[in-house]
């Protein structure tokens, strides 16, 4: 009897193993490897819209226990993942320098935004200069799930195959899959969720985003954001993630030519030095319509999770829910309301 079945080895899937572990309880990990949203998304961490300089919805409070998660991985990994990068957002015209002031006096967002700078950087012209946010930077999530991955497979705690949802039985204390019985299953699919039985009513409305991995001679030592933003690849140096583009209609994980042109063009707006394309990837972001996280228990089966919905801000959000998810199912306790899948029930389920 395991304590825990979790479907899902993305960023969500990845926070709820951790929490695991921290209170000691013994789990098996299904992932067929369908979903690539986390892997391709950079592994950005900013708790600032940098749209209409407002705050991400809670990010302020859970970036520090994010961080902490990430450090902890450092140490059982020996490796390094978290990279602290300031984001340079490319300011436009005396109107938006005006805002970014005004914005960086305001509670919450004085912690990050440093006011005005006219440093240049090679390649990208700005004649507004940039406004500067600390307290950012990326999570190099591709090698931390690889590594993870590598952990659970010599532990022979990894099935890498489909989840067949037919194969589920539920009892009232416990779950069965096949001759695995556990008390509680975590289902972390990402998009994957909208082929779930238990979960699919959701609104999981699903963003197709596609991102470029350039070559270019200039050295950019920031994450700079301007109609799309251009970051260090943290894991090669010389190479940049240019991104993204949000599809709402096509839900697949091919990358298209469109969005290779829509990027492109974007990019030799913002810089001004020849680079190479040398790869492009796209994934399914789960988002969902009100924005915030899909966390809880099934209206019938107490014992299957939900834990989803962590949109393009996973980094920030999903260790937070993970501990919210594992301390509603073990102690009770209850779920923030935002979050809380019980918001989109109607009185007839």
């Amino acid at each position: 009897m395991y304590d825990f079945i979790v479907v899902g080895l993305g960023i969500a899937g990845w926070s709820f193993l951790q929490v695991l572990e921290e209170n000691h309880q013994n789990f098996i990990v299904f992932d067929n490897n369908s979903q690539q949203s986390t892997r391709i998304a950079g592994g950005m961490y900013n708790p600032v819209i940098l749209k209409r300089f407002t705050p991400a919805w809670q990010a302020h409070q859970m970036l520090p226990y994010s961080l902490l998660q990430f450090k902890k991985a450092e140490f059982t990994y020996q490796q390094k993942y978290i990279h602290d990068i300031n984001i340079y957002r490319k300011l436009t015209g005396v109107e938006e320098q005006n805002n970014w002031m005004a914005a960086s006096d305001k509670p919450v967002l004085s912690a990050y935004m440093n006011g005005i700078s006219h440093e240049s950087i090679e390649g990208i012209p700005a004649k507004y200069g940039f406004g500067v946010l600390y307290g950012t930077g990326i999570v190099n999530v591709a090698r931390l799930l690889d590594d993870a991955t590598q952990k659970l497979e010599k532990k022979g705690l990894l099935k890498k195959e489909n989840f067949v949802y037919d194969r589920l039985e539920i009892h009232d204390n416990f779950v069965q899959y096949q001759d695995i019985k556990a008390k509680y299953i975590v289902f972390a699919e990402g998009y994957g969720l909208k082929k779930n039985p238990f979960f699919q009513n959701l609104p999981l409305t699903g963003t197709k985003g596609e991102m470029l991995m350039i070559e270019t001679g200039v050295h950019i030592p920031y994450i700079v954001k301007s109609n799309v933003f251009i970051a260090p690849n943290v894991a090669k140096k010389g190479q940049y993630y240019v991104g993204a583009t949000y599809n709402w209609q096509d839900k697949t994980n091919i990358p298209t030519d469109e969005a290779r042109r829509h990027l492109t063009a974007k990019l030799q707006q913002l810089l001004h030095a020849p680079f190479d394309i040398v790869q492009q990837k796209a994934g399914i972001r789960p988002t969902v319509k009100d924005r915030r996280p899909l966390v809880g228990t099934h209206p019938l089966h107490p014992n299957l999770a939900v834990l989803n919905g962590m949109g393009t801000r996973g980094v920030i959000l999903a260790p937070t829910m993970a501990k919210q998810l594992f301390n509603h199912l073990v102690f009770d306790l209850p779920l923030m309301k935002e979050v809380d899948i019980k918001r989109f029930r109607t009185d007839s389920q």
